[in-house]
């Protein structure tokens, strides 16, 4: 990979994309700033959709597409505002991912079923850890003040508020399996949160 550690000068080459990166860097383009956040961003995209299709895969062997799909929906909604766990090493994000899903989807419903008593619980524990720990951002993507946190913290918030209003109102009349799998979601995600590391936030 190419290595930004004492400047940007200091490299070693071996993907295309720090390739492509370098050569940016050699023809001053970009600042250094700039082309750590767009090598930043360019591995997002490509680890990000391989790991979706690999997990794709998996969950159509299993014959659980839909639950995913209704899984990453929800999953995906919230933590665009609220974060939560990062990684530098996609293998590492791969596995978290996986372990996520499965929990989600395959295990959690299967051996702890959901009750009208267990539900509201969870809901109201996991709205409390999602305002309060929201947002934990990735630290290539820092939050650089206050305001833009507390818009992150509310829309996380509202995000995770209206799932629960849609599970209760119109999934759970009508489809247990995905009622199940979407509080599973939420819990685990609130989860992830309360476990994740703060960045600093300047004002």
């Amino acid at each position: 990979m190419i290595h930004f550690v004492k400047g940007v000068g200091d490299m070693k080459i071996h993907s295309p994309i720090d390739i492509f990166a370098y050569r940016i860097y050699k023809e001053k383009l970009l600042s250094h700033d700039d082309i750590r956040k767009m090598k930043y961003a360019m591995k997002v995209i490509w680890n990000e959709g391989v790991k979706f299709i690999v997990l794709l895969l998996f969950f159509v062997v299993l014959d659980q597409l839909p639950s995913f799909l209704f899984s990453l929906s929800i999953l995906l909604s919230i933590r665009v505002f609220s974060g939560g766990l990062h990684f530098q090493s996609g293998l590492l994000c791969f596995m978290v991912s996986l372990g996520f899903f499965s929990l989600a989807v395959l295990i959690l419903p299967h051996f702890f079923p959901m009750t009208l008593h267990i539900a509201p619980i969870l809901t109201l524990l996991s709205a409390i850890v999602i305002y309060y720990h929201s947002p934990k951002p990735s630290i290539f993507r820092p939050i650089f003040n206050k305001k833009r946190k507390r818009t992150l913290k509310y829309l996380s918030l509202f995000s995770t508020l209206l799932w629960f209003f849609l599970l209760f109102r119109f999934v759970l009349p009508n489809n247990q399996n995905f009622f199940e799998c979407g509080i599973w979601t939420i819990s685990l995600q609130a989860f992830q949160l309360s476990i994740g590391k703060n960045q600093p936030i300047s004002e």
